[in-house]
């Protein structure tokens, strides 16, 4: 846990020293469409038992906003990621990893020209084999956790900056909580995120996006 507090002060001082800078801004208009893509870095919301097998891990995101007016937006978003999760009865824990793509739909509201938050439902579907880091319970005790099953759903919070605009691309920062929804019981499935990535302003409805601030 400790580490991705680290990044989190790392993408909190990027803000302080790099939005000063930047003299332009994102400007929300309907019929704009952006992708952002950039590295995601996760870590299970755990501090059990097994902390040790939580580790921050490094995935890959992107998303696709299209706005709707001059205060909001619709959101895709695709994670591709290695995620695990842990479960525990007792003293006893049971940690699996798997590969998954998280993907979800929903809203993006800017609260100013450099600032936005969104909520979105996600589902993720799990691929390949399972890998056990740690297993305390016999096989018999069926013991698995959510990286066994076909989908896991839930919901995710999203914080957005940006830190530097130059009209067709953007440097933003951002931090996640995905919530998971159909965790299993006494089970450890939410997670934290965090990413700086480029945002490419693809189409609107004036010839660039120079022309949204004249």
């Amino acid at each position: 846990m400790k580490y991705f507090r680290l990044i989190l002060c790392l993408l909190s001082l990027s803000i302080s020293l790099l939005a000063a800078k930047s003299v332009q801004a994102y400007i929300p208009q309907r019929g704009n469409v952006v992708a952002t893509l950039s590295p995601y870095f996760f870590q299970t919301n755990y501090d059990g038992h097994e902390q040790g097998q939580n580790k921050v891990a490094t995935g890959i995101s992107l998303v696709a906003n299209g706005d709707v007016d001059n205060k909001g937006s619709l959101e895709i978003a695709v994670i591709y990621m290695n995620k695990t999760y842990f479960r525990e009865d007792g003293s006893r824990t049971v940690a699996e990893k798997t590969q998954l793509m998280h993907i979800t739909m929903g809203y993006r509201r800017w609260w100013t020209e450099l600032f936005s938050t969104s909520l979105a439902l996600y589902t993720s579907y799990p691929m390949g084999l399972v890998d056990v880091l740690h297993n305390d319970f016999t096989p018999e005790e069926d013991m698995g956790t959510t990286a066994r099953s076909t989908t896991e759903t839930g919901l995710d919070l999203a914080l957005q900056y940006e830190l530097i605009n130059r009209e067709r691309f953007s440097i933003v920062a951002e931090g996640r909580y995905s919530y998971s929804l159909t965790k299993k019981s006494n089970e450890y499935a939410d997670q934290y995120g965090a990413s700086i990535g480029i945002r490419y302003f693809i189409q609107s409805k004036v010839a660039s996006p120079k022309e949204l601030r004249d």
